[in-house]
């Protein structure tokens, strides 16, 4: 049986004992989490609201992101906070209900296609500390 013991005596090794101690407890509180916002906002197609996709919020500093359907009236709301940055916004097909079978995904041709890839979007919004009220304006033209 391994038996483990330990003796606080005065010396150096108690002053450093102690000076660990506190350094332990004073980093333990001092987490370093980076401010977050929440995300919400709508989306418009040639300035009237546009429903019939999810938004897409990525960060390509971090590979963070999050992403919501648009409902009707083009209004969409992330379910999570993203850390504070700058995001490449862009459209993905709704996600679909879960089914037995396969369903083709449907892309809408009347959004121009730059707006369906996070690499060829011209959307960037930056996500500040809190509350975002975002609008995303898809334009045809």
């Amino acid at each position: 049986m391994f038996r483990f013991s330990f003796s606080l005596q005065r010396g150096p090794n108690r002053l450093a004992l102690a000076l660990l101690c506190v350094a332990l407890v004073t980093c333990l509180g001092c987490g370093s989490s980076k401010p977050v916002g929440m995300v919400q906002g709508t989306v418009t197609l040639d300035g009237q609201p546009y429903a019939d996709a999810a938004v897409v919020f990525l960060s390509m500093n971090s590979g963070q992101g999050g992403s919501a359907d648009i409902q009707a009236g083009g209004t969409f709301q992330l379910p999570a906070p993203l850390p504070v940055d700058t995001y490449t916004v862009y459209l993905a097909p709704k996600a679909g209900a879960a089914s037995d079978e396969p369903k083709p995904v449907k892309i809408d041709e009347a959004v121009p296609d730059k707006y369906w890839n996070e690499a060829a979007t011209d959307i960037k919004i930056e996500v500040k500390e809190g509350e975002n009220n975002v609008q995303v304006q898809l334009k045809k033209t």
